[in-house]
């Protein structure tokens, strides 16, 4: 059994105010964040060779990184500095933080091909188990156990972002993150350090963490 919901992750007042705030920020030529209605991620676009990733808004500031055309990364703002826009990224899913020119910047699209944008609040609704969805997954413990089901509940929020908490046997929890699709990681401790790995063919995802397993389907992440 499914069980699904509508939510409104915005308050009125909030979401009277993200169109003037993605509006100012379209007449300056400086993108939007995500918190102001803008795209969550973007992708590389434009670039003969590669990237400079530098460590401020300017042209002068240290290259950290050089991003290849394709990368995706998260947007965290931008700003006007230097006549042109820049915006504060970091790799999906991880990697050194910087800014880049706007101009080589270009919405990532979602598996819906859609471009997914506002704040993702997938997690906290998962942390208070406010899920859209629940039911079980394929799950094994150790290497040698065969795979058994484990409940899960997910809580999503557009564009492939979704987070997908598992409950193991020993009554304890594995939570798994994904975004844009794609699974980024898992939640963990310094008591419970497992590595994680993620691999997806056809519509499955296989996610291990330790010696834990899981095979999470894309209809989990996202949706239909």
């Amino acid at each position: 059994m499914i069980s699904r919901r509508v939510v409104m992750p915005l308050t009125l007042s909030m979401a009277l105010m993200l169109p003037a705030l993605a509006s100012a920020n379209e007449a300056s030529g400086v993108p939007a964040a995500p918190e102001e209605g803008g795209p969550r991620n973007w992708q590389v676009v434009d670039v003969s060779g590669r990237l400079n990733l530098r460590a401020g808004p300017s042209v002068s500031a240290q290259v950290v990184a050089r991003l290849e055309a394709g990368t995706l990364l998260d947007n965290l703002g931008c700003r006007a500095a230097e006549a042109r826009a820049w915006c504060d990224v970091q790799p999906l899913g991880g990697g050194p933080r910087g800014y880049v020119a706007a101009d080589y910047l270009t919405p990532a699209m979602s598996p819906d091909g859609s471009a997914a944008t506002g704040p993702d609040d997938s997690a906290l609704r998962a942390g208070q188990g406010d899920f859209d969805a629940t039911g079980s997954v394929p799950c094994a413990m150790t290497p040698s156990q065969p795979m058994s089901r484990c409940e899960f509940g997910v809580a999503r929020s557009g564009g492939g972002y979704a987070t997908v908490v598992i409950a193991k046997p020993d009554g304890r929890s594995r939570t798994v993150y994904f975004r844009l699709g794609r699974a980024i990681g898992a939640g963990t401790s310094e008591a419970d350090p497992g590595e994680f790995r993620a691999s997806h063919a056809g519509d499955l995802h296989t996610i291990r963490v330790g010696d834990e397993r899981y095979e999470i389907p894309d209809a989990v992440v996202l949706g239909g």
